[in-house]
């Protein structure tokens, strides 16, 4: 354990800079990240959580980073009666409420969003200053949850973290009209999930959230929980409609860059499944994936999503191409390159959600089993480029882990390629659609994530 000497203390302001500066586009972290990395036992730099606060607060007196807390809401579950439902039978149910975080330490003022924000604290004022940081360490000792609140920002040559204020990045959501496309006539028996299945569900959310959380959830959680408010409070709101489309806007800038960064812009990880393709050096690209238009009705947000994804075949391998072709896999000739064909699938996903964790798990995974199938019929040709690796049937298999999600969501049966998925369960009732995701999603998740961590640590080991 080290101290917080001079030397000791810049040691440790040196290892989170590093840490912040490593965090994409938008350099920024949890409170809770930076405890887990040091203050947990086996940390390299490891150090009290008293005296990683000291350092931060030494940061941002500095001005070397930003310390932000958004509205300190909670999540809760309540049972309650739910009746008329599409896919759901009558009965009592586990429902998501947002009460205030419930501490009496917490005093929000009426007309502040943020509970704390340093990048509007007068540094010149140094009794408020020295006010301010003093109630900010209490808060973050005696209120634990606070610490799945708190953002860490080093804004240096960082894209904006802006929540209630004016929009300040360079992104262009489209506000386009567009009606979700006609489902499938298909009749579902109307489902009954017991309170005991709940409760393990709602375990599993749980875990997920202490274990995963981290700073775009907060981030996007918090834009979510303010435009849901703006739509209550429709009449009392000057200027709604321009008020509401920036708040949408910075919802999708942020799932954005959410899915970017964890997906798109993943660099090689022993650690991380979702760097497959990087890790080996395989010629996949993913070409774009971007956002349509997100409408909102009250908590659900309604998706209409585009993405593309390509692999490189050298010209030579005809029969290939024409088998992909065939197959329903098309030609990107904008991405074509010296010998190198570029064969992929242009993709609409229509989707509603109740909130970001579900967004999240599905979509990433709609993402990885068209990567892994497209990588299916594929396999021979990798295995003649990438003769230093020892793929397996079991590699060329994984798309196959992700078929009891796609197959329960989607309109998608194995060994077809369907380029406009449609959301199975169309309701934009949020507590509906949040016990479906319950359901169908999150025990998937705990097999998926376990199943494929335990192939990729091994894999890269060998």
């Amino acid at each position: 354990m080290i101290s917080i000497n001079e030397s000791g203390g810049l040691k440790v302001i040196e290892h989170i800079l590093k840490y912040l500066k490593s965090k994409g586009k938008v350099r920024a972290c949890l409170l809770h990240k930076l405890e887990i990395r040091f203050c947990k036992p086996g940390s390299k730099i490891r150090v009290k959580k008293k005296q990683l606060i000291s350092c931060l607060i030494l940061m941002m007196k500095k001005r070397i980073i930003d310390i932000i807390i958004p509205e300190p809401f909670q999540i809760q579950w309540r049972i309650q009666n739910l009746k008329n439902l599409n896919y759901l039978k009558d009965g009592r149910y586990y429902v998501r409420k947002f009460p205030k975080l419930n501490n009496e330490l917490l005093e929000i003022k009426k007309k502040r969003n943020y509970y704390f924000d340093s990048r509007i604290l007068n540094f010149d004022n140094k009794k408020l200053v020295f006010d301010t940081i003093e109630n900010l360490k209490i808060i973050i000792k005696k209120v634990p949850e606070i610490k799945y609140k708190t953002i860490i920002y080093y804004p240096h040559d960082s894209e904006p973290l802006n929540i209630y204020e004016t929009f300040e990045g360079n992104y262009n959501l489209h506000f386009l009209d567009f009606k979700s496309p006609i489902r499938s006539n298909k009749i579902y028996d109307k489902l009954q999930i017991d309170l005991e299945e709940q409760k393990l569900d709602l375990s599993i959310i749980q875990s997920y959230r202490i274990k995963f959380m981290c700073m775009y959830i907060t981030l996007i959680e918090s834009i979510h929980k303010a435009i849901m408010d703006i739509q209550e409070n429709k009449k009392l709101t000057n200027d709604y409609e321009k008020k509401l489309r920036g708040l949408v806007t910075k919802f999708g800038y942020y799932c954005d860059m959410y899915v970017r960064s964890d997906w798109i812009d993943i660099e090689p990880n022993p650690y991380r499944w979702e760097s497959f393709f990087k890790t080996f050096d395989l010629p996949f690209k993913i070409i774009n994936i971007s956002f349509n238009n997100i409408k909102f009705y009250g908590r659900t947000f309604e998706f209409w999503v585009r993405f593309n994804y390509c692999i490189f075949i050298e010209k030579k391998f005809k029969n290939l191409i024409l088998h992909l072709k065939k197959l329903g896999y098309e030609e990107f000739k904008d991405e074509n390159y010296d010998n190198y064909i570029a064969i992929g699938v242009n993709h609409e996903v229509f989707e509603p959600c109740p909130s970001i964790e579900y967004f999240y798990f599905l979509n990433k995974y709609v993402f990885y089993y068209h990567l892994f199938y497209l990588f299916y019929h594929c396999f021979e040709y990798i295995k003649k480029i990438k003769t230093n690796i020892k793929f397996t049937y079991k590699e060329r298999e994984l798309y196959k882990t992700f078929l009891p999600v796609m197959e329960s969501f989607f309109n998608v049966q194995d060994g077809k390629i369907v380029k406009k998925l449609i959301f199975n369960y169309y309701t934009y009732n949020s507590d509906e659609l949040e016990l479906i995701y319950n359901k169908f999603l999150l025990n998937n998740v705990k097999k998926i994530e376990k199943k494929l961590f335990n192939y990729f640590i091994i894999k890269c080991s060998k």
